[in-house]
């Protein structure tokens, strides 16, 4: 007999199958030659749909998992990203190697962060000390690793160091361990941008994951995190007093860049306690986020989030409720924290982090 869904687990299987659709990428084609190469040019942000929840969480159901991510998915994005981290090396000469390159054990793979080189100095090859055709190679490699909404973010932030007079090719491309072995990774940071990956066998860790962006809005009208600021605010405003945990902003984001965190306070809101057309709004933000990561590991986050009891969510704010103002919030779950903390240059200079309580830089697969 034909097994039936109840309508808790068909709720469930709509929410997840919408997320899915949202954050899948379109097909990417590798560039080939230098003029393939994107440019660090502004691309234009599209705003995210807002997804319905049901008001409580529904159990996850096996067909929920399998509509959403299944372990093909996983495997073809990891041997994706085999091939484009092979063609990288490939390219570089002896010394750019012996630069990009580190051991999977070695203690560099969790020395992060986000503010400029000339603060914080990396390891690793910058872009601006590539030829045409080895940023061809790296800027594939991301594209591999990433959504197409994360790619365009990612080129995005970058291009507003032209902005603050910065280098926006002083970004690095560090690679751990050796591409297709059981594990290795590999990690794309500068100023206001750093994405990590880390493969074991079949199965990828993509946290943390830090988004910046200063000015918010670039020169030429560009917003590289329009949504991240304008839902928050929307659903902020909507609560009014009761979100607010705080009357003055923090004054910069507590998970900082330890390897690993632990949940920070509950503040503000639960999730229960939002209308329906609230708990829309606290999901895009979440779905936002997601939206960068590759369609298996963002359809398999929400899976994990709403799994842990989307219930168990609360939305914190904290400072005015205004948009070109210095503001804080946090969206924090049993699994995850989310911190876009906006406390400096008047507010508009956003520092945002992904933070996964048990899977950063994959420390539940080694």
């Amino acid at each position: 007999m034909p097994h039936r869904l109840s309508r808790r687990q068909a709720l469930q299987l709509g929410l997840l199958t919408s997320v899915a659709a949202a954050c899948a990428p379109t097909a990417t084609p590798a560039p080939t030659s230098t003029a393939a190469r994107p440019t660090l040019t502004p691309l234009p942000v599209q705003p995210t749909a807002t997804l319905e929840s049901p008001t409580t969480t529904p159990a996850p159901s096996p067909e929920a998992a399998t509509a959403t991510a299944t372990p093909a998915a996983e495997v073809a994005l990891i041997q994706a990203m085999v091939l484009a981290a092979q063609n990288f090396l490939a390219g570089l000469d002896e010394a750019q190697r012996a630069r990009a390159t580190y051991g999977f054990e070695d203690a560099e793979r969790f020395r992060w962060h986000w503010t400029t080189p000339g603060n914080f100095p990396r390891n690793g090859l910058p872009l601006r000390d590539m030829t045409e055709a080895q940023k061809s190679a790296a800027h594939a490699l991301l594209q591999a690793s990433v959504s197409t909404t994360g790619y365009e973010k990612s080129v995005n932030i970058m291009s507003l160091q032209s902005d603050l007079g910065n280098d926006p090719e002083l970004y690095f491309v560090t690679v751990f361990g050796a591409p297709g072995e059981r594990t290795w990774g590999w990690r794309w940071e500068g100023h206001h941008l750093s994405r990590q990956f880390t493969i074991v066998g079949e199965q990828l860790a993509t946290t943390p994951l830090f988004l910046g962006a200063w000015p918010t809005v670039s020169g030429a009208g560009l917003r590289a995190m329009p949504r991240e600021e304008d839902a928050a605010l929307e659903l902020a405003a909507s609560l009014g007093q009761a979100a607010i945990f705080q009357n003055n902003t923090l004054t910069r984001h507590l998970t900082g860049n330890e390897p690993r965190v632990s949940a920070l306070e509950t503040v503000g809101v639960a999730y229960t306690d939002l209308t329906s057309a609230q708990q829309a709004l606290a999901l895009e933000i979440i779905q936002t986020y997601l939206s960068v990561l590759p369609e298996p590991q963002a359809a398999a986050q929400f899976e994990r989030l709403t799994a842990a009891g989307l219930e168990n969510i609360h939305f914190g704010w904290a400072g005015p409720l205004e948009l070109r103002r210095p503001t804080y919030y946090r969206l924090q779950g049993p699994t995850f924290v989310l911190e876009h903390d906006k406390s400096r240059n008047g507010g508009t200079h956003i520092h945002s982090v992904w933070r996964d309580f048990e899977r950063d830089f994959g420390y539940h697969l080694l």
